[in-house]
């Protein structure tokens, strides 16, 4: 049983919010969305419907203003966005920095999170961006007068007008990656996402690892290089299979490994990989999130113009 992680809505510069994290897989999240329904409610899934890789995936939280946002590729958290800053309480070292309670205006956030150094004024989009070392404040400013924020001019706390800027999102993010452009590397000791090279005659070499498998491997030597599996299962036993002339009415059995987005099946007689299943991790796809997504490859003897070749 997964023990629970009950969040803490803390906002915590490069690192994340709580506890979901800037670098975090997409199964580490909705583990903390599932087992926080009290504070999420209603998640919802957007990605690119055709080409699954072309955009982000999204996990939009609309009751609480969030958008997680992971890149599409290693399914890894990349930003963490907030668009209702007025309605729901982030904790900074403890003490609320927006919410109902804490309006996030220009003055409030420069005085609870120090001086940085100056921010952009985007001119497109007629906002300033204030940004910190893994957070960035976004305030809307009206373009008569985008001047009080031109490079080289002291910040304007308030307007020429007299009211102040307030932010309408905070964006969280990597540290010097204002952009939220792409997770965190991951640590050298991790298998997540290891590249698999898969060839077409069953070889499967890990690159991390330096090993390799094949339909000759048996679960010792499964074991011996991938470490215990996350989970075992009998294939389900044709019903007919005592009419076979061989039959021993065993049923061949799997090796789940969710973390490597890997699946071995396992001959009953012979006890050597029978069958291997490679994960993507569609989100389309019934399946997801039941693993992590498998980087692996293909590599499959091709003929082109009379000459073998290698198909990626």
């Amino acid at each position: 049983m997964v023990e629970r992680q009950p969040f803490r809505p803390e906002l915590l510069p490069g690192v994340g919010v709580g506890s979901i994290a800037i670098g975090a897989t997409v199964r580490d999240v909705v583990t903390v969305l599932q087992q926080n329904p009290d504070v999420f409610g209603s998640v919802e899934v957007k990605f690119h419907g055709e080409n699954t890789k072309a955009v982000d995936i999204v996990l939009e939280i609309p009751s609480i203003g969030m958008n997680i946002i992971l890149d599409s590729v290693q399914q890894r958290v990349r930003l963490i966005e907030f668009w209702k800053p007025r309605e729901f309480a982030l904790l900074y070292c403890g003490v609320p920095c927006c919410g109902p309670k804490a309006i996030p205006t220009f003055p409030s956030v420069y005085h609870q999170l120090g001086p940085t150094m100056p921010g952009e004024y985007k001119e497109e989009a007629e906002v300033y961006w204030l940004v910190y070392p893994g957070v960035t404040f976004v305030f809307p400013i009206p373009p008569k007068f985008k001047e009080c924020f031109s490079t080289g001019r002291d910040l304007a706390f308030v307007l020429p007008d007299g009211s102040t800027p307030v932010a309408t999102r905070i964006k969280v993010h990597a540290m010097g990656d204002p952009l939220g452009a792409s997770p965190p590397p991951l640590p050298p000791s991790s298998s997540y996402m290891e590249r698999v090279v898969v060839r077409g005659d069953g070889r499967m070499q890990f690159c991390r690892r330096g090993c390799t498998l094949d339909f000759d491997s048996t679960p010792q030597d499964v074991v011996g290089y991938l470490g215990k599996p996350s989970g075992t299962m009998q294939k389900r036993i044709d019903k007919l299979r005592i009419h076979a002339v061989q039959g021993t009415g065993c049923a061949h059995y799997f090796f789940n490994y969710t973390e490597l987005g890997l699946d071995l099946l396992f001959d009953a007689n012979t006890h050597s990989i029978r069958k291997i299943v490679l994960h993507t991790n569609c989100p389309a796809h019934v399946d997801f999130n039941d693993y992590c997504k498998c980087n692996f490859e293909l590599r499959v003897p091709v003929q082109k113009n009379g000459a073998a070749g290698v198909k990626k």
